[in-house]
This record gives structure tokens, sequence and C-alpha cells, in this order.
């Protein structure tokens, strides 16, 4: 992921097992082949690797919701502790969540 002023997308569409959900994140943000598929490795690699000015796109986000609401909700928050430890070290982080086609910025 390493990047300034880059914008990732990771579309969910048709996800039906949390295997699918990691997948489409690893592939989405350009995680490392180690990626451990996890809310734990989620956090590592967003963490790890986050640039500067990036914007990043969870498309079809509905599509995780209906797998399992509480496990896309950990999801969220993980990306939420992302940006704001990423503002902490004065990176501008942008998460964008779209449901049916529309996005929202998340706080």
């Amino acid at each position: 992921m390493e990047q300034d002023n880059v914008t990732y997308t990771v579309d969910f569409k048709g996800v039906k097992y949390y295997s699918d959900i990691h997948k489409a994140l690893k592939e989405g943000l350009g995680f490392p082949n180690y990626y451990g598929e996890n809310l734990d490795a989620l956090w590592d690699c967003l963490t790890e690797t986050v640039g500067s000015n990036v914007k990043i796109i969870l498309k079809n986000y509905q599509d995780v919701e209906k797998i399992n609401e509480e496990y896309a909700d950990k999801i969220l928050r993980i990306f939420k502790r992302a940006k704001h430890f990423a503002d902490e070290i004065e990176v501008d982080t942008k998460i964008i969540v779209e449901h049916d086609g529309v996005e929202t910025e998340t706080d």
C-alpha cells in the first residue's frame, strides 16, 4: 500500500464468505502476500503501510453486512481507528463506505 496521494477501492460485490472479504481487502489495498486474512492482520497492514493523503473506498459494503453485520461493524471500526491513527501521525486519510451506490465518509 505505502503510496502517497492515491485512491484504493475495495469492491465487496458478491462476497459470500469471510475469506472472500479478506481476499477483496488484500487485492483492493495491495496488501502483501503475508496478509493473515483476519482482523488483527487488517489492523497491522493498514497501520504499517499507510501513506499520505490516502483515500479508501469500500464499495458494495452491504454485501459484507449480509454475511455478518457484527463482523462488518468490526471491520469499519478498524478502518476508523486506522484513520485516527493516521491523523495522529499527520496523514490525511479518507475512508468512504458505499452502500447501494451511495458514498458516505466515515469519521
